[in-house]
């Protein structure tokens, strides 16, 4: 099984981010759109597993949350990674405080392996996104005035593939402090 820590995000937020993300749709030619349902931000990616490794996974969640206070999170612009020809187009996030860095990085050290890439909170909204690259500069100018909303919990999940849809579900999930 492929998982990763993650924060997922309730109705509301998903409908919002939606709106975000079709605000794109008539400025990308041609691109993977994410499932509004596959809406969350990766803590740590982790990667294959075999099932009876998942009881370490849960108690490095465990270990890397404890003590954690809740911390709000507000989407703040567009952003994108170029990879060769095409992009992926995402939503920042910024948050308060320090939990949702230790805890990142806490994941990192208590999981004891997958990427070793560095926290920069983002949704994906659109892989493999072409399009007009001053459109893109215009649109990584545009500024959102979404609410903030509070993250109560991190989440252990597992990524399959489901007659060729990425599908995510949740294993495991541990309160913050409030």
């Amino acid at each position: 099984m492929k998982i990763f820590y993650a924060i997922n995000f309730d109705e509301t937020t998903m409908l919002n981010l939606k709106k975000v993300q079709d605000d794109l749709r008539d400025k990308v030619y041609r691109g993977r759109w994410t499932e509004p349902e596959n809406f969350h931000i990766t803590m740590h990616f982790v990667g294959e597993i075999e099932d009876k490794e998942l009881p370490f996974f849960k108690q490095a969640l465990d270990k890397s949350v404890e003590g954690m206070d809740a911390f709000n999170l507000r989407f703040t612009s567009y952003g994108s990674f170029r990879r060769g020809l095409q992009d992926l187009i995402y939503v920042k996030a910024k948050y308060s405080g320090d939990s949702m860095l230790h805890i990142s990085e806490s994941l990192r050290r208590n999981a004891g392996r997958g990427d070793d890439i560095p926290l920069k909170p983002h949704i994906t909204l659109v892989r493999r996104a072409e399009m007009n690259h001053k459109t893109l500069k215009v649109v990584k100018k545009q500024r959102f005035n979404l609410p903030p909303i509070e993250i109560k919990s991190i989440e252990l999940m597992e990524s399959r593939k489901i007659e060729g849809k990425i599908t995510y579900f949740p294993l495991y999930s541990v309160s913050l402090k409030r």
